[in-house]
């Protein structure tokens, strides 16, 4: 992100929205305020949609501390065998 686009009031309103939207329902008041400013100015819909894909594009990036996959050959279920050697997996 550009230092323009951090101190650009029209991508902190947008992203706001975005964020709103993700976090809880907007309730009708809300919903008609980010219309209205969707609809004051085409470049608001334009950063909104933006700020949109980039939301939902970070969505699909894995996690930086995702834990690892576990092992090549570490295909043992986790419950094992108990002590007359059936798993403990079975249903009866």
């Amino acid at each position: 992100m550009s230092t323009e686009e951090q101190d650009d009031p029209r991508w902190d309103a947008a992203w706001s929205w975005v964020m709103r939207e993700h976090e809880h329902a907007l309730g009708d008041a809300e919903r008609a305020e980010l219309q209205a400013w969707l609809q004051a100015d085409p470049a608001n819909r334009k950063t909104y949609d933006a700020a949109a894909r980039l939301w939902l594009l970070s969505g699909l990036v894995p996690l930086a501390h995702a834990e690892a996959a576990p092992p090549a050959g570490d295909d043992e279920p986790q419950g094992g065998n108990d002590e007359d050697g059936d798993d403990n997996l079975s249903s009866t």
